[in-house]
């Protein structure tokens, strides 16, 4: 995957942000610090790799489908 650059300030929010989560008692807590990590290196991808991640989400079936119902 390819990524641009990521500035040193938002690598040590990242590694911190990680470090944390582990160190966590609660589960949900963990998952928060976990959720924050993936949405600062998300925001750094470029829209090939955005597009290769969200189609290796849905190989492993994380992902929900969706049902939109229109009146």
């Amino acid at each position: 995957m390819d990524c641009a650059a990521i500035p040193m300030y938002d690598l040590l929010d990242v590694a911190c942000a990680a470090m944390a989560a582990m160190e966590l008692d609660k589960i949900s807590d963990k998952e928060q610090a976990f959720k924050h990590v993936c949405n600062r290196i998300y925001g750094y991808m470029t829209p090939a790799a955005r597009a290769e991640y969200q189609e290796w989400v849905e190989r492993k079936g994380w992902k929900q489908k969706e049902k939109i119902i229109l009146p």
